[in-house]
């Protein structure tokens, strides 16, 4: 029997650029748990291989911590004689070298099986259980189009073996998100593709299993929800044991994420009066000190009712009470006069904000402090453009 243990979209080291210090030291930790999770169960399951299909890494330059505990579980699963392949993705592979990506360090030193090459596969042939088994990758390629077909004009030999597997990053067909950028490989490809059994693909965080004709298609998932808009995916990694060609089992084995949640409150439902308190009561009956929480406030809004609003105080009550709190006001809409005659509202724009409030302060002070003022929101204005 053929055991396997499937994985990708770790994203270790990932940036957040709205966490402080504290959290982004503990949110990365997170991301190492759930990935030592998948070593851990290889080594008790004595799988024979540890697939990863990139995006081990979030970036191309990774942490030297990251770098130090990917060694460490790559050297555990060595210990138990798990044979460890591996591509780059997206967001570990540099665009403008010779992809000399953090992944391949590995490969260097003999740790992990690193499949490098963008226009051909390559396969490694290894006997297990009296099983011939093809084990293939090829590399995410920078230059291809959005939605184009990472396999066109791609070079191979169908292998002679047992059952073959191929390791892609890439999205599949029926299983991407409308504004996908990245390549997508078609069901065309696949079943036209004769000779290889099983395709495991990397990129999309969602857990999917599909069967082409005679192949099977796996994306494992991340092994982390990422983002708020992930909120309702199932982290995790695939098991597969194997008698040759034939399944015996395909599991999605759930890793336990961060808990994560949305809320929404609506202008229309603050009252006059005391808006932040409002929001403060449904802060502290939401509260939760290991999730993450995301609040967007949303719909029209009078301005003296906007300024009523302690926008710092809702951001700084909501990160104390939660591992880590965004508030979303991008859908608040400034009332105009116009807006009583059907003109609608208007978007509140940070810039006008920081204006108003520097045109406001600059005229209770002194003709130096007012200097100052504005040479403060000089400032923030241009970083603010360099950003964009």
């Amino acid at each position: 029997m053929i055991r396997l243990v499937c994985t990708a979209d770790n994203h270790l080291g990932r940036f957040y650029g709205k966490m402080n210090a504290k959290q982004l030291v503990e949110r990365r930790a997170r991301l190492r748990r759930a990935f030592a999770e998948t070593v851990d169960f290889a080594i008790a399951k004595r799988a024979h291989f540890f697939l990863q299909c990139g995006d081990l890494f979030d970036r191309e330059a990774p942490p030297p911590a990251e770098l130090t505990f990917v060694a460490q579980q790559f050297q555990k699963l060595r210990d138990a004689n798990v044979r460890i392949y591996a591509i780059s993705g997206n967001h570990d592979m540099p665009t403008a070298s010779d992809g000399a990506t953090p992944v391949r360090i590995y490969d260097a030193l003999r740790a992990a099986r690193v499949f490098s090459k963008r226009t051909a596969i390559e396969f490694d042939f290894i006997k297990v259980e009296g099983a011939m088994v093809a084990l293939g990758g090829i590399a995410p390629d920078p230059r291809l189009d959005a939605r184009a077909d990472p396999l066109d004009g791609v070079t191979w030999n169908p292998p002679q073996c047992d059952v073959a597997l191929l390791l892609l990053h890439c999205g599949f067909e029926e299983c991407v998100p409308p504004d996908f950028g990245e390549a997508i490989l078609p069901k065309a490809r696949v079943a036209e593709m004769r000779g290889i059994d099983y395709f495991l693909l990397g990129d999309i965080h969602r857990t999917h299993k599909a069967i082409v004709d005679a192949a099977t298609v796996i994306v494992p998932g991340a092994t982390e929800r990422m983002t708020f808009g992930e909120i309702g995916e199932r982290p995790g990694f695939y098991y597969l044991e194997l008698d040759g060609k034939t399944p015996i089992k395909m599991l999605h084995q759930s890793v336990e994420p961060q808990p994560m949640r949305r809320e929404i409150i609506r202008t229309t439902d603050l009252p006059a009066d005391a808006p932040t308190e409002f929001v403060f009561d449904q802060l502290n009956a939401w509260a939760d000190a290991e999730q993450m929480l995301q609040l967007r406030i949303e719909g029209p809004l009078a301005r003296e009712a906007y300024h009523k609003l302690r926008f710092f105080d809702i951001w700084r009550r909501g990160n104390e009470l939660n591992f880590y709190f965004d508030l979303d006001r991008a859908g608040v809409e400034l009332q105009t006069e116009n807006s009583n005659h059907g003109g609608g509202g208007e978007i509140v724009s940070i810039r006008h904000e920081i204006e108003r409030v520097a045109t406001e302060l600059g005229a209770q002070r002194g003709e130096d402090e007012r200097g100052v003022i504005a040479e403060a929101k000089e400032l923030v204005l241009a970083r603010m453009r360099n950003a964009e």
